[in-house]
């Protein structure tokens, strides 16, 4: 019941929705749902962490100019052409989603966006849309691309090559699948501009102006220098994780806090603390609280014996897993999900004599593909639409729903193909 009322406060925005997470968590509380503990204990604290580290980290790390030099450089390589400009950024987020997680992604790339398009006077929102989808489906690719695969591969040993072999068809295939789809929907908004002469002359004057305002700021290289650095030691930190032996957040921390200090000189630290979106972190700790209240009622647990004792048919327990994490990833955090079925699995797979590897990978494509289709869906969705809204861009919870959903279902049905060819 609260969590239904939290969730179309959300969706109708009559509040803003780190208000209503919070005021949702709290009662959780009042009403005995979950003790004071067990609401501290249910936030999960390294996500909160590892959001802040990043996002104080491409915060200082763009105060040298280096995303403006990017942003500058892909106006280039564009021309001003909308289409473009569409293939370029989402094929970057969905790559750079697949080697750094998605949510870091999002914090690099949808500010450079905007500045880009608006200031060329088109409307970034079908961009945005695209990076935010693209951010989850280039990051369902590798084992630390999306939290639930992280999960996934520390209960089955699963390798980060593992996780390319089996998912790069079905993700390669999302991501025609939702090219296609983009272009269609909003071809009146991203097509060539080749042949309007004014429309052209207007956007090499606008990617001038872009780059003469580059020009004209002060750049310090060694500033530069740094920032390229330590973002690279964090990726290859990142990377080498199980041998450094560090959670992410802690390493992102470090990179956060030695790049802090190399800089201090160039850097206004006050200012970098007030750039983080204190109210995207506010809203998951309200979430964290609702989904654990959730899952002590014992739905989802529920769900997952559902999912158990429905079939012996390999293919029908993958599409089950698949559809039921997507439908779930939807409306709810889907690290709990995921936790939960993890047990689930490991049992069926006692019951079968054959390979049931699958029902692993039904589950990454499900929770990790299945919360494109609303903004609670996951992490890098709300980080995308704070950073826009800071921008100026504005996009509701139906406005995006409007387009995603509809995407979403097209998505899993093309991960169910895959799935009955591979059992």
């Amino acid at each position: 019941m609260i969590f239904g009322l939290s969730f179309l406060f959300i969706i109708f925005e009559w509040y803003d929705k780190s208000v209503v997470a919070l005021a949702g968590a709290l009662l959780m509380i009042f009403f005995g749902v979950l003790t004071p503990e067990e609401a501290y204990f249910a936030v999960e604290y390294e996500t909160i962490l590892l959001l802040m580290a990043m996002m104080l980290l491409v915060n200082i790390s763009s105060q040298s100019g280096i995303f403006n030099w990017l942003s500058t450089k892909i106006a280039a390589i564009t021309k001003g052409n909308p289409l473009k400009i569409f293939i370029l950024f989402s094929l970057t987020t969905a790559v750079l989603s697949a080697f750094l997680d998605n949510v870091t992604t999002v914090i690099l790339i949808i500010p450079i966006t905007i500045q880009l398009v608006k200031g060329m006077g088109k409307d970034p929102k079908p961009i945005v849309f695209a990076e935010i989808i693209f951010s989850n489906i280039g990051g369902a690719l590798t084992l630390i691309g999306d939290p639930p695969n992280i999960i996934i591969g520390g209960a089955t040993g699963f390798s980060f090559l593992d996780f390319i072999l089996n998912l790069w068809i079905p993700i390669l295939m999302s991501t025609i699948f939702a090219m296609i789809v983009f272009c269609i929907t909003y071809w009146k908004k991203i097509k060539p501009i080749t042949n309007d002469l004014v429309k052209l002359q207007i956007a090499n004057i606008l990617i001038k102006k872009i780059q003469y305002s580059f020009i004209k700021k002060t750049m310090h290289i060694d500033f530069i220098i740094k920032s390229i650095a330590i973002l690279l030691l964090t990726v290859i930190c990142f990377f080498m994780q199980e041998q450094i032996g560090l959670p992410t957040y802690l390493i992102a921390f470090g990179s956060t806090i030695l790049l802090a200090i190399l800089t201090s000189n160039r850097i206004e630290i006050h200012k970098s603390f007030e750039a983080v979106e204190w109210t995207t972190l506010f809203f998951f700790a309200g979430l964290f609280i609702m989904v654990a209240g959730i899952e002590k009622t014992g739905i989802l647990e529920q769900v997952s014996h559902f999912i158990a004792n429905s079939t012996s048919n390999i293919f029908y327990l993958s599409l089950l897993i698949l559809w039921i994490s997507g439908f779930v990833s939807m409306i709810l955090d889907n690290i709990p999900f995921v936790t939960i079925m993890i047990p689930v699995i490991l049992g069926i797979q006692t019951q079968f004599a054959i390979d049931t590897s699958i029902l692993w990978w039904s589950l990454s494509l499900g929770a990790c593909l299945g919360g494109n289709a609303t903004l609670v869906g996951a992490s890098a969705n709300l980080v995308s639409v704070d950073i826009a809204k800071k921008n100026g861009v504005k996009i509701t919870f139906l406005e995006y729903m409007k387009f995603s959903f509809p995407l979403t279902i097209g998505v899993l049905i093309l991960c169910s193909g895959y799935l009955f060819f591979v059992t």
